[in-house]
């Protein structure tokens, strides 16, 4: 009978580390199956971890026990409601710019932008939630109406290996970037900022239409350009590379 219970307990112990996690693998829209690394839009699984810019075009519901993870590489964006119910929660260490958010628990390392309100509430018993922003870096505002997939986000168009992002008042060149003069034009007074993943300043600037910066003091490496040029924020993902 003892060694019954054994088996029992260790058949029931190994299905539950038998964890889902979903992931995202290339940038797009949340719906789109071609993003996640199943091929499927995560339905319940035990995490889901966004790496990539993602537009929402629907509210979206986290029911437990998932956990959201945005790492620094992520984005999610859209004039929607994200909202993580009793027992799942939220991370984030990239962006998150949305219409409105509803979450119990979880933490904030980076921005939290909404455009409308953030809702944060406890779960019976006790209704005491744990959600934080957890400083230096970790932020939660109210941000102006932006549409994603525009000049106005930092939507990729493409892959990142094309030397130029380009549209009507914007250029950046080259991208990656080894030895060369980093170029940005754009169509006003701008401020600029580079960081690296974990938020810290590295160069902070500001110009007229057009700057030429060398980045030799930089590793190799994934870094984050903050661009603000008027009332308009962007942040770009650049990479130096040998």
């Amino acid at each position: 009978m003892f060694y019954r219970c054994l088996i029992i307990i260790s058949i029931f112990i190994g299905s539950q580390l038998k964890a889902v996690t979903i992931r995202t693998v290339a940038p797009g829209n949340w719906e789109d199956n071609f993003v996640w690394s199943n091929n499927q839009v995560p339905a319940s699984p035990d995490s889901i971890i966004v790496r990539h810019y993602l537009v929402l075009n629907q509210n979206l519901t986290i029911n437990s026990p998932t956990v959201l993870f945005v790492d620094s590489l992520g984005t999610i964006c859209g004039e929607y409601l994200v909202e993580t119910v009793c027992g799942a929660s939220l991370i984030n260490y990239g962006h998150l710019y949305l219409n409105q958010i509803k979450t119990r628990a979880g933490f904030n390392y980076h921005v939290i932008e909404c455009k409308n309100f953030i809702n944060i509430s406890g779960c019976p018993p006790g209704g005491s939630g744990y959600f934080n922003s957890v400083p230096p870096n970790g932020t939660v505002s109210v941000w102006p109406p932006v549409l994603c997939k525009t000049q106005d986000t930092n939507w990729e168009i493409g892959t990142i290996g094309v030397a130029e992002f380009e549209n009507s008042f914007l250029k950046i060149y080259p991208n990656p970037i080894k030895n060369e003069t980093l170029t940005i034009v754009t169509y006003n007074a701008t401020e600029l900022k580079i960081t690296n993943l974990i938020g810290n300043d590295l160069l902070n600037k500001r110009f007229e239409n057009q700057t030429e910066m060398q980045l030799n003091f930089l590793p190799n490496g994934i870094y984050f350009l903050e661009l603000i040029i008027g009332n308009q924020k962007l942040i770009k993902k650049i990479i130096k590379s040998d």
